[in-house]
């Protein structure tokens, strides 16, 4: 319960930036964006069940509050959800340095605390990076690289890949220290508008080490396959 109360004040405090700027600061305008991506998964394991993902943030070029939602669906058991609140402070003109919370479903919920880096790497890399702490003790690391590649003027592919690493092996949760497991897909949207576009999303998930024998031992799949088939909106 300690380390609860720890994580909320670290919260509450990773915002109070915005309330101790400049009286210049606190009156530039705010602006905002969102992105809702709201998609039916179309692999055997998980067909015609609904997957959505929010991420937006709100404030001004220096400081914002990012705001990250996504559920992802399970057959079996109940949908994996994950909420992130994050204060989003600018280092250099192309990357954010990020402090916040995470709540996580599993199907239990778990708090983290967050710390990390989002921007734009060479060769135009949209790069996330980010360290968790659990209320548990546990340490986990993220990193995910996208590109926007333009084939036509409305038609666009993204492609990904995205890598977990666990610093502990945890029975718990059937995850391994070390690379846990990692993501290769590509996105392609065709934009109708600025506001709209039908995307599909065709992925590969692998597991290794540990948490790929934690997979085989349960009797799950070390490897999948998954395509969404979807709607974006930008506002």
């Amino acid at each position: 319960m300690c380390t609860k109360h720890l994580l909320l004040a670290l919260y509450i405090g990773c915002f109070l930036p915005l309330a101790v700027q400049s009286e210049e600061q606190a009156n530039q305008n705010l602006y905002h964006a969102y992105e809702l991506e709201m998609g039916l998964r179309l692999n055997q394991e998980a067909e015609g069940l609904l997957e959505w993902d929010l991420d937006g943030w709100v404030g001004t070029d220096e400081n914002k509050i990012r705001l990250k939602l996504n559920k992802t669906p399970n057959p079996t058991e109940k949908d994996e959800a994950e909420f992130a609140a994050l204060f989003s402070h600018n280092i250099s003109s192309f990357w954010d340095a990020q402090i916040g919370l995470r709540l996580n479903t599993e199907p239990d919920s778990l708090i983290y605390a967050v710390i990390g880096l989002e921007g734009l790497a060479p060769y135009f890399l949209e790069t996330e990076a980010h360290l968790f702490v659990s209320e548990e003790g546990d340490l986990s690391f993220a990193m995910k690289y996208e590109k926007d590649i333009l084939l036509t003027q409305k038609l666009i592919a993204r492609p990904y890949v995205e890598a977990t690493f666990f610093g502990q092996t945890s029975l718990e949760r059937n995850t391994g220290s070390g690379l846990s497991n990692a993501e290769l897909g590509i996105q392609t949207r065709y934009e109708f508008n600025r506001a709209m576009a039908l995307y599909t999303d065709l992925k590969y998930d692998r597991t290794f080490g540990k948490t790929r024998d934690f997979a085989n031992r349960n009797g799950d799949d070390p490897n999948s396959f998954t395509a969404t088939l979807g709607l974006k909106f930008l506002f």
